[in-house]
């Protein structure tokens, strides 16, 4: 089987600021489990379409211009005991890049290791969502990625 369910997957958020230099430095680097994570959105590159027009034959013409990591919105159970979720509120009063990485729970379709994923983001919000009666609270953190994603993708 070479597909797999998110189930199982974790958001870790580094416990010092700043932009890596390297998928080295990315590794020698302490994190913190963010807990009840429900939802972590999407991540990845996207180019900015360029277009121009040339006036000799009106035809618009499309180039790849800057890439974007996105902005990565992820949901959480409202628990702020929870070590990582204090780390991500402290994040978002900072103006500072935080490291982050990404744990899938790929392991067993892949053949090895579970896949790693690794950015640094601004965490831009702090949104809480109460919902109705029947809603459990959540936060809504977005995270503007500012770097490449370095991936490790054992085999």
């Amino acid at each position: 089987m070479t597909i797999n369910t998110a189930s199982g997957a974790k958001l870790f958020i580094a416990t010092t600021a700043g932009i890596p230099a390297n998928l080295a430095a990315y590794q020698a680097l302490t994190f913190t489990e963010v807990a009840e994570v429900e939802d972590m959105g999407e991540f990845g590159d996207e180019s900015e379409a360029v277009s121009w027009t040339a006036l000799s034959d009106a035809r618009t013409r499309k180039l790849k211009g800057p890439r974007d990591a996105g902005t990565q919105v992820v949901v959480v159970g409202d628990d702020m005991t929870d070590d990582g979720q204090v780390a991500l509120e402290a994040a978002e009063a900072s103006p500072l890049n935080w490291p982050f990485k990404v744990q899938l729970n790929d392991a067993l379709t892949i053949g090895g290791e579970d896949s790693l994923h690794f950015f640094s983001a601004l965490v831009m919000s702090k949104r809480r969502n109460v919902g109705n009666a029947s809603n459990v609270v959540r936060r809504n953190f977005a995270l503007a990625i500012n770097t490449e994603i370095l991936s490790v993708d054992p085999d």
